[in-house]
């Protein structure tokens, strides 16, 4: 009893035990990276952490609640970092723009958390109350992101007006393409993923400034 309560109260103790959430999300997010939403247990996910299934329970209620809490921990903060770039940045619309896509292309395509939304499109359906947690939690904020500075674009006359009729999904779309290429193709043909980011980047920066007439 001494012995165990000794360590209980250790600095290393209570850094693991401080530790533990961080190590939960990290495991969980493998699993549902491997086996999708459905298919994944807590029992795969208690002995990837190192953990017994019942020490998850002390943190998170549901499979469903763990799986928010990947997503809050994996996506938010880059939406975070996007809203504050806008924030801050006080130049052309065009630069803020170019940041934030950069930050989706690098943070949430390049990176592991390209499987969340290949886990959407896959298991939505099945789940609604997760396709509108993700779709409120991130699509959303994503959306106001992009509508924000492509409002402040045309306010200041450097995105032509009909800019703000396009459709946001349109100029998300080939983020989404590549992030599901590197989950299904990238093994057979690695994609460039630097590449692909300014030309997505390029092609939308031209189009928002073309005077040519566009429709999207």
């Amino acid at each position: 009893m001494a012995v165990a309560k000794m360590i209980s109260s250790s600095p290393a103790y209570t850094r693991r035990k401080e530790e533990r959430p961080t190590e939960i999300l990290k495991a969980a997010m493998k699993e549902f990276s491997i086996n999708g939403f459905a298919a994944t247990r807590l029992d795969d996910v208690a002995c990837r952490a190192g953990i017994c299934k019942g020490t998850i329970y002390l943190y998170f209620n549901s499979k469903e609640e763990l799986f928010e809490a990947v997503v809050r921990d994996r996506m938010i903060p880059y939406i975070e970092k996007m809203e504050e770039i806008e924030v801050r940045s006080s130049g052309k619309a065009s630069a803020v723009l170019r940041e934030q896509l950069q930050i989706i292309h690098r943070e949430l395509v390049s990176t592991d958390t390209r499987y969340i939304p290949k886990l959407m499109i896959g298991e939505g359906n099945r789940f609604p109350k997760l396709a509108e947690f993700y779709y409120r939690e991130v699509i959303t904020r994503i959306h106001k992101l992009l509508r924000g500075v492509i409002k402040r674009g045309v306010d200041t006359g450097e995105f032509r007006p009909e800019a703000l009729d396009w459709s946001l999904q349109t100029m998300l779309s080939p983020a989404l393409s590549a992030a599901m290429w590197r989950v299904v193709f990238d093994q057979f043909d690695p994609m460039d993923t630097e590449a692909m980011m300014n030309s997505h980047i390029e092609m939308l920066l031209s189009a928002l400034t073309s005077t040519s007439p566009i429709r999207v």
